[in-house]
């Protein structure tokens, strides 16, 4: 399998944005008003905001998971990277010949 590592950090930005608009979302979810609505229907609509509001603040929440998760993945990438270096540069004392 092989993977590009920047692909792997743009996805972690794409995800943050998302969180960032998903939580504005829930906020301004949070904020609307029901009072313009009769006394029939302002009950429903509160409950529907306030389940529209959860559901954005989850999805919010998946979408930071998702985000982390791809940190973790450029992290691990890096260590194993610096771990093949130090291999490598160790493999340069059996580049010259010894007398």
């Amino acid at each position: 399998m092989e993977v590009v590592p920047v692909s792997v950090g743009e996805a972690s930005r794409a995800w943050d944005e998302q969180h960032l608009d998903l939580d504005a979302a829930a906020t301004q979810i949070a904020d609307a008003d029901t009072s313009g609505f009769t006394t029939h229907v302002r009950g429903a609509a509160t409950r529907f905001l306030a389940q529209w509001q959860r559901h954005a603040e989850g999805l919010g929440t998946v979408s930071e998971q998702r985000a982390d998760g791809l940190r973790t993945t450029i992290a691990d990438y890096v260590t194993s990277d610096e771990a093949t270096r130090g291999d490598l540069v160790a493999l340069l004392t059996y580049t010259q010949e010894v007398r």
